[in-house]
């Protein structure tokens, strides 16, 4: 069976594409703090309960000896306080250096851990989540990038949530050859999203005209990043990638070459940094 010409899209670049939302729903915790606030005021340390079906339960000793158990509903929690697993920041480096299983077995148990609590304000559910959706993305599993991105679109997480989970749909539709789909979905995504999104769009549409080898049009697209979106630095890796394959795709080797010096001195630890070294022998 023939492959897609859009099977071979630079993937690399996604560990960097969605990472600003992850870190941006990082939320504060105070610290060595475990604890659950219920909306009546109580406070339980996670060291005195466990989590059992819908239900927190407590163990609550008698004077005379003995215990009894004391439940409390999950859904009257309104707040928890914890610190941000380290786990998150280790897996978050690990996806930008391109190793999504190292990566999930990072981020599996605490994504497990926090789903019980997906919207409740202090969760590190979101940004777990999210990793898990960008180290998915560097794998191959369509069925299971599918559900983890659908999960984030229905979990009312807010529009910059929505759209990373709407860039990895077409992400999967780009790689299937289905460009126009693809495009209706990044279409939206420029209409809808926040900026930060767009700017993704943007490097998609990018991806996916050089993927046609149309090098001008993917250009323009790449170019956008630092003309309008120049704030958003962890971008700048795959924007200034892709500007170097455009450049040297219709001939002007001289740009090319200096697109990619720009981005390995600027961003030498990067995975499009050593992609760029390697494709342009630096």
């Amino acid at each position: 069976m023939r492959s897609s010409p859009f099977s071979s899209l630079d993937l690399g670049h996604w560990s960097l594409v969605l990472s600003v939302a992850a870190a941006a729903l990082a939320l504060p915790a105070t610290a060595h703090a475990q604890r659950y606030l219920l909306k009546d005021g109580t406070v339980l340390q996670a060291a005195d309960v466990t989590l059992g079906s819908g239900a927190f339960v407590q163990q609550v000793a008698l004077p005379g000896g003995g215990s009894f158990e004391r439940r409390y509903p999950i859904g009257d929690v309104v707040r928890l306080d914890f610190p941000e697993p380290e786990a998150l920041e280790e897996a978050q480096k690990l996806v930008v250096a391109g190793k999504g299983p190292e990566a999930l077995a990072l981020i599996e148990p605490v994504y497990r851990q926090f789903a019980p609590f997906a919207r409740v304000q202090g969760s590190h559910w979101p940004r777990a989540a999210q990793l898990r959706l960008e180290a998915l993305l560097l794998g191959v599993d369509a069925v299971t990038i599918t559900s983890a991105a659908r999960e984030l679109m229905q979990s009312g997480l807010g529009p910059e949530v929505t759209g990373v989970a709407k860039l990895a749909l077409a992400q999967l539709d780009a790689r299937g050859g289905r460009e126009s789909l693809a495009n209706i979905m990044l279409e939206e995504i420029v209409r809808e999203a926040p900026p930060a999104i767009q700017a993704r769009a943007w490097l998609l549409r990018g991806d996916l005209a050089a993927a046609r080898a149309s090098h001008g049009e993917a250009l323009e697209h790449y170019l956008r990043i630092p003309a309008f979106y120049g704030t958003i630095d962890e971008l700048m890796p795959a924007a200034l990638l892709g500007a170097a394959r455009a450049y040297r795709g219709y001939g002007d080797n001289g740009r090319a070459e200096r697109s990619a010096l720009e981005l390995i001195d600027t961003y030498p630890d990067t995975l499009q940094a050593a992609t760029a070294r390697r494709e342009f022998k630096l």
